[in-house]
């Protein structure tokens, strides 16, 4: 699963620095506006994109049996095409498809510190086609830790996504 399109951002960096060229020859406060609506772009371009083709969904013909949100990506089950569809954040140009066959375990994971009652993140590894991709659920950042309710909340999640896909993909 891609997760990242580097090639936008790469894009996204080669323009910073023809922006920067250009901005040379301009006023200081058209240059500050010029690289203020280019920061803009960067910052937000990513979940405007997302949030669009979430919403305009997934492709014609796609039965969707489940779906499962978590921080950066959405995900699609179609049980009777036994596809399972993504949109990651900063992948958020299309909509990946797999097919239920190459999903081969899906693991949770907490990540805790010195305090057992507290979690710093809760997360979930899927290997599709051999690859594992680690996926974000829940995260303190820099906020506050992960209480045990909302841990175990994210984890009853987790298995019934995990179970939603072993259904579909048991299923005729």
């Amino acid at each position: 699963m891609k997760q990242i399109n580097w090639k936008y951002y790469f894009v996204l960096l080669l323009l910073l620095l023809v922006l920067l060229k250009v901005t040379s020859y301009m006023m200081f406060l058209e240059a500050m506006a010029l690289l203020m609506v280019y920061l803009a772009w960067v910052l937000f371009s990513g979940s405007i994109f997302y949030t669009y083709n979430k919403k305009r969904g997934v492709r014609k013909g796609f039965c969707t049996n489940y779906e499962y949100e978590v921080l950066t990506m959405h995900f699609w089950i179609d049980a009777v095409h036994k596809e399972l569809a993504v949109i990651c954040m900063l992948n958020p140009f299309k909509v990946q498809y797999f097919p239920l066959d190459s999903v081969e375990k899906i693991e949770p994971m907490v990540s805790t510190g010195k305090r057992k009652d507290y979690a710093y993140g809760v997360y979930f590894d899927i290997t599709i086609s051999g690859k594992k991709t680690s996926v974000g659920v829940a995260s303190s950042g820099r906020g506050p830790f992960i209480n045990m309710d909302y841990k175990n909340r994210c984890l009853e999640d987790i298995q019934k996504f995990k179970d939603a896909i072993w259904e579909a993909k048991a299923s005729q």
